[in-house]
C-alpha cells in the first residue's frame, strides 16, 4: 500500500471547496465505520477517520471566492430540485492503493449527482476547470488513510476474512458545499458553506398553486 499523504500534500492554510456526502447523524453509518476499529488498532500504518469528519466527495473544486461560492450554492439549489432522495447502502469495506474505503452502492444516484454538480461548478466557475472529465467516478467513503509505503497482505487477508460487518444505510437527501482544509498526515476538517436539500421542485410541486406575485 503507499502513503496516501505524500500525494495529497496541500500548501499550509489552503482551503478548497468540495461538494461532499456527509454522514452526520447517520447511526448506522458511524456503526459500520466503528466496527473496523479493532482491525485498524492493529495496523498503525492506517490514520482512521474520525467518524465526525467522514465524506463521500463529489466533486473536489478548489479555492474559490465567497461571490463564487454563494454562486455555485444557488445553482445547485436550482439543479438538485428536480433529484428526488434516494437511497444507498454503504460496504463492504475494501484496501485499496493508499487506505481503507467503502464503496457506495448503487453506484446511480450518486452518479447522477456527480455529474449535476460537475455541470454546476464549470457552469459557474467556467468550462474546463475542473480538469478531464473521468469515465466513470467510483463513490466511496474513506474509512482511514495510510501513513506509509508497506506490505499489506496479512491486513488485506484479515479483512477479507474477519471484519465483515453488516453493510450500513442511509437516505441520500442533500449534499454539502464545504470549504475543506488538510492537516497533512493526520485528516480532513471543513466548514460548511451551504447545505443544498434534494427534490424541493417536487416539493414545491405539491405545495404551491403557482399563485403569487
Amino acid at each position: 500500500m503507499r502513503d496516501f499523504w505524500e500525494t495529497h500534500h496541500w500548501p499550509d492554510g489552503e482551503q478548497r471547496a468540495h461538494w461532499h456526502l456527509t454522514f452526520d447523524g447517520q447511526d448506522d453509518v458511524h456503526r459500520f465505520v466503528r466496527d473496523h476499529r479493532p482491525l485498524l488498532g492493529d495496523y498503525p500504518q492506517l490514520t482512521p477517520v474520525p467518524v465526525e469528519w467522514l465524506h463521500a466527495t463529489l466533486q473536489s473544486i478548489g479555492p474559490v471566492t465567497p461571490e463564487q461560492a454563494l454562486a455555485l450554492a444557488e445553482a445547485a439549489h436550482a439543479a438538485l430540485g428536480g433529484i428526488a432522495a434516494f437511497d444507498i447502502e454503504v460496504g463492504p469495506a475494501q484496501a485499496i492503493h493508499n487506505g481503507l474505503a467503502a464503496a457506495l452502492y448503487p453506484e446511480e444516484g450518486l452518479s447522477n449527482l456527480y455529474w449535476a454538480l460537475r455541470d454546476v461548478t464549470e457552469g459557474v466557475l467556467g468550462a474546463g476547470v475542473l480538469g478531464s472529465r473521468p469515465q466513470r467516478p467510483w463513490p466511496h467513503v474513506s474509512l482511514a488513510y495510510s501513513n506509509c509505503g508497506w506490505q499489506d497482505e496479512d491486513f488485506r487477508r484479515t479483512l477479507v476474512k474477519d471484519v465483515r460487518p453488516k453493510r450500513a444505510r442511509m437516505t441520500v437527501a442533500q449534499v454539502s458545499l464545504v470549504d475543506q482544509q488538510q492537516d497533512w498526515r493526520s485528516l480532513y476538517s471543513w466548514t460548511t458553506i451551504a447545505t443544498i436539500p434534494l427534490g424541493t421542485a417536487s416539493d414545491l410541486g405539491a405545495g404551491d398553486s403557482g399563485g403569487g406575485r
